[in-house]
């Protein structure tokens, strides 16, 4: 799995991931950038919430539930840490909201509300530290 990002202007970057091309990574105006897109930070909480909604509702869809419909809303706080002050994630809050068809199994739709959690990548990952190896070149 790989993504390449390009640098544009300010602190601007296009991104491609498989065979979409050219989306944005920006921050904004108030963190110096020129606002043409999500920042990182909310792109990684883009990423937690599609993790945990498409893992729910892949265990939904395993037990033939239907949805009516389904909503991942993310919260995350930004905090400056000591002793340097640097800005960080040091919260993430999720809330799913679902409703699903009145012929649905409540067996199994709390089967899936207790275990969608740890088969999650991107949490999981998160959550056991992930490893991240960095290394800088001058080209």
């Amino acid at each position: 799995m790989k993504v390449t990002l390009t640098y544009n202007r300010d602190l601007h970057f296009k991104a491609t991931v498989r065979s979409f091309n050219d989306f944005n990574v920006d921050e904004p105006e108030s963190f110096h950038g020129t606002n043409l897109g999500p920042s990182a930070v909310e792109y990684l909480l883009v990423g937690i919430g599609g993790c945990l909604g498409t893992t729910f509702i892949y265990c939904l869809q395993k037990g033939d539930i239907e949805l009516n419909e389904c909503k991942v809303l993310i919260d995350g706080t930004l905090s400056h840490i000591s002793p340097k002050k640097r800005l960080k994630l040091v919260n993430v809050d999720v809330e799913m909201k679902f409703s699903a068809k009145e012929t649905a199994s409540k067996e199994r739709i709390n089967k899936c509300i207790q275990d969608f959690r740890e088969n999650c990548i991107v949490t999981s990952s998160i959550a056991e530290g992930l490893p991240i190896k960095v290394n800088c070149t001058q080209m």
